[in-house]
């Protein structure tokens, strides 16, 4: 058959027809295009059009285009040839990033060499390398051949060339985080117990055993032995089985024969129904199954080969018919043995525990009305790092994670194992916490009735994240949907998707809980390039694509000069914020290869910028330039940020939490942006693109400040972002500050121009009839009196010194102290424009000696893109 066209169109019309006509169970394999989109499901789908889809009865899978430009995702990139997703076509549930054939050593680049086909009852498809990276002179074909009611797909790799022979054969595998590498009887296996996934790899010599050797913690590499291998005299070839599979005993199964039944179990319980829920199921349930007579429950080998039930109890695997034993366990129940019989057709099998332990909660609001909660839990008498906490699941799962669970209706239904509990509900900073301490008893319900006061009065402004990731972005493996969980419960009101290297969208999962309306948000993406951490940039709204190459975004771009000016003008240069992610600043002024030599940097970033990351807010406390860091380690960026202030560039500063994972991952860095509406469903993300351009922004790690700036030169309320007229020099700021009761703050710090005013410094200590009392939620609410000699931008920061946010927001980010910074008011005393004053704060920005006609501050940043 003749290979397809560079613009991947379908099968010739002849094929076409011929694998249409072919009877159902008959392996098929076509381009992926809007009219015929794969089924396969999973945390780590990646196809796109024009990539391909194989599949029979048994599995699907999908094949990379093989085009220059064809990532993954940011980690998995020129990709080319490689299958991307992996399923069981009943238990769909790809957990693959990518198996990479030849492990990179080679790059499949141009669509006109590929063939695909069938040949007898076996379909296939093959690609021939564009180039050796080696540059050896070798070339290399894959061929991958999937046969009707095969349970795997064959992979066969053939190098030739002069030094064919000196090739080292090797395969790689991405399958991250939660996987872990084993090798059962004669294969390799990549085994992901909690997320139900195992990926056997056999030689084609099966009596040869196919062993592991990692190359990195993400990249893990199969060598094969002379043995496995086949030479001639162009070159060399090994094969190798892939069997998708949902745990090792089903894996076992398929191996020994390929039919085999699908057998599903249901777990359920007789235990109280969540709201949530419409059927009383048991998730995340170890099911161990053992033939009848072959006792291997309780010992290692057992507790490898059990199974894990979903999120709705259930779990799938393959076994052929027979007597077996079956034991279910979960946290909060009774462990129940059951005998089944299983023949041999497909069979649906229900289990159901007993003896229900733990709590039911519902969380209200001072109106009564339901509200997405988070529920911290911790063991009483554990250790100091508490490993007696209850853990249900992994960080880069949703709802249940680790010991915290996630309710967006507000109800939650929590097995937990027989013991005392110190459980913390919380719904964000705006909103009180209530702790209880709870005993479980063994087989008994324990009903929690939480109401969570909204006490902080946050009227005209609404909380944001603008820079969060979950596994479309490629270096990490959250489920998406626990990110959203995270952010509603954290109570974030307005939050774009801004995935690594791809634009995506929370929409789906909004819609999904019924919660399009509790968060505002919109697609966006981080376009991540090198050099890093200088080419690292969000920007949000972009218009979505899905299943399409970067989700329809820009591609990286070695220059970040000119990465980021593509992003601004992207989608036909529609107004958006750019943001300049977490950036060594001293780098993108004046030392680009940070040899400490001033160079050109990439000062021209500047320009396209709207927003820079500047956290970690504590640093605007600490004298920077006593003990200045490596140039190479600057990352300081709020002092820098304030020395760029000065220097004329006027770019409005946020923090973000850059969350990877879903345990306590959003929530504890915000801003809060001005907004014309407090209801998240009318946010307007017009709106919210110009408040970020304008910096009226307060940033936060939980305590809620207002920043507003009077003269008696004009009848105006400044907030940070604006320009103030005060031709007196006298310029009077109110700042208030509110916490809930699981925050405080103790001292409050005007900053001129960037640096601290010691005349206008307050703490609880010396000015302790300013600051409320530890149990009210106003924390703070006086005035400063400013008296300036000449034009000064004026930020306020606050902070509890000493203190922390740790049963709240967690052992990691709960230790770090509550503060707040505002964005800067700028002060022009003679009303003709706000003059910058070019202070370096003490530490000396990298600039080249200018030429007679240049100044080194010609560029002063430009809103209008």
């Amino acid at each position: 058959m003749r290979s397809l066209s560079r613009h991947h169109v379908p099968l010739t019309a002849w094929a076409f027809t011929v694998l249409l006509s072919l009877p159902a169970v008959a392996a098929d394999i076509r381009v992926i295009y809007p009219e015929f989109e794969p089924k396969i499901e999973g945390k780590e789908v990646d196809w796109i059009y024009g990539d391909y889809l194989m599949t029979n009865d048994k599995i699907s899978l999908t094949i990379a285009a093989p085009i220059a430009t064809r990532d993954a995702n940011l980690t998995v990139r020129e990709i080319g040839a490689s299958i991307l997703d992996l399923a069981v076509n009943d238990a769909s549930n790809d957990q693959l990033s990518a198996y990479i054939p030849a492990a990179l050593r080679y790059q499949f680049f141009d669509p006109a060499k590929v063939d695909v086909g069938r040949e007898g009852d076996t379909v296939y498809w093959s690609c021939v390398s564009s180039n050796a990276v080696a540059g050896d002179g070798t070339e290399a074909t894959v061929r991958y051949e999937l046969a009707d009611g095969d349970p795997y797909v064959s992979a066969s790799i053939s190098i030739r060339g002069d030094k064919a022979a000196k090739v080292e054969p090797r395969d790689m595998l991405r399958a991250d985080r939660t996987f872990r590498l084993t090798e059962v009887d004669q294969l390799a296996v990549a085994q992901d117990t909690f997320f139900r996934s195992a990926i056997g790899f056999q030689s084609a010599k099966s009596d040869q055993p196919l062993r592991w050797k990692s190359k990195s913690s993400r990249s893990k590499e199969l060598r094969y032995s002379k043995s496995q291998i086949d030479l001639s005299d162009d070159g060399i070839r090994w094969s190798v089985k892939i069997y998708p599979a949902t745990s090792i005993t089903d894996l076992r199964a398929v191996v020994a024969s390929k039919v085999i039944p699908l057998r599903t179990i249901q777990v359920l319980t007789d235990a109280p129904v969540d709201d949530d829920q419409t059927t009383a199921f048991v998730r995340r349930a170890t099911v161990q199954i053992t033939a009848a007579g072959n006792d291997t429950a309780g010992n290692d080998a057992g507790d490898r080969e059990s199974i894990q039930t979903d999120d709705e109890g259930v779990a799938k695997l393959r076994a052929p018919a027979g007597d077996y034993r079956v034991v279910v366990k979960a946290p909060g129940y009774e462990t129940k043995e059951q005998s089944v019989s299983w023949g041999d057709e497909a069979t649906t099998t229900i289990l159901n525990l007993d003896g229900f332990s733990g709590f039911a909660a519902v969380a209200t609001d001072g109106e009564g009305n339901r509200i997405p909660v988070k529920a911290t839990i911790y063991a009483i008498g554990g250790d100091e790092e508490n490993a007696n906490n209850p853990d249900f699941g992994p960080d880069s799962t949703r709802t249940f994670v680790r010991n915290t669970v996630y309710a967006v209706s507000g109800s939650m239904l929590v097995p937990i194992a027989a013991g005392n509990y110190d459980v913390h509900f919380s719904h964000g900073p705006e909103f009180n916490s209530e702790s209880r301490k709870i005993e479980i008893k063994p087989n008994q319900t324990e009903t929690i009735d939480v109401q969570l006061l909204r006490v902080v009065d946050s009227s005209g402004w609404v909380s944001a994240e603008l820079h969060s990731h979950s596994s479309p972005s490629g270096d990490n493996t959250s489920d998406q949907y626990g990110r959203v969980e995270n952010l509603l419960c954290e109570h974030l009101e307005f939050a774009p998707c801004t995935e690594h290297a791809r634009i995506s969208s929370y929409v789906p999962h909004l819609r999904a809980m019924g919660m399009e309306d509790a968060m505002a948000t919109c697609s966006g993406m981080e376009v991540t390039g090198r050099p890093l951490p200088v080419n690292h940039q969000n920007s949000f709204p972009l218009r979505h694509v899905p299943h399409t190459q970067n989700g329809g975004g820009p591609r990286a771009d070695a220059n970040p000069v000119v990465q980021i000016e593509r992003i601004a003008m992207w989608d036909d240069g529609s107004d958006k914020v750019v943001q300049m992610n977490h950036p060594n600043l001293h780098q993108i002024y004046g030392d680009l290869d940070v040899d400490g030599k001033p160079d050109e940097g990439f000062r021209k970033m500047l320009k396209w910028t709207d927003v820079i990351e500047v956290h970690p807010l504590q640093t605007i406390f600490d004298d920077v330039a006593l003990s200045p860091p490596n140039v190479r380690e600057m990352r300081i960026p709020l002092f820098q940020w304030m020395q760029l202030l000065n220097q004329g560039y006027r770019i409005p500063g946020v923090i973000n939490t850059d969350a990877h994972y879903n345990h306590h991952g959003s929530g504890w860095r915000r801003n809060w942006f001005a907004s014309s509406t407090d209801d998240p469903a009318k946010i307007s993300i017009d709106e919210m693109v110009r408040q970020a351009e304008a910096g009226h922004i307060i940033m936060s790690t939980g305590p809620y400040m207002t920043v507003k700036a009077t003269s008696k030169s004009v009848d105006k309320v400044a907030i940070p972002g604006d320009d103030l007229i005060a031709k007196d020099g006298k310029v009077r700021v109110h700042v208030a500050v509110q916490c809930p009761n699981w925050l405080d703050v103790n001292r409050v710090q005007i900053v001129i121009n960037g640096r601290l005013a010691e005349t206008h410094n307050r703490t609880r200590k010396s000015h302790p009839d300013q600051f409320g009392e530890s149990d009210s939620v106003m924390k703070f609410d006086s005035y400063f009196d400013l008296e300036l000699d000449s034009d000064a931008h004026v930020i306020v920061a606050t902070i509890g010194e000493g203190m922390t946010m740790e049963k709240v927001m967690g052992p990691s980010y709960g230790k770090r102290a509550p503060i707040a910074v505002s964005n800067p008011v700028f002060v022009d005393l003679d009303g003709n424009g706000f003059d910058h004053n070019h202070d370096e704060l003490g530490l000396p920005l990298p600039k080249q000696v200018p030429h007679h006609h240049h100044h080194d501050h010609e560029h002063p940043h430009d809103h209008e893109h």
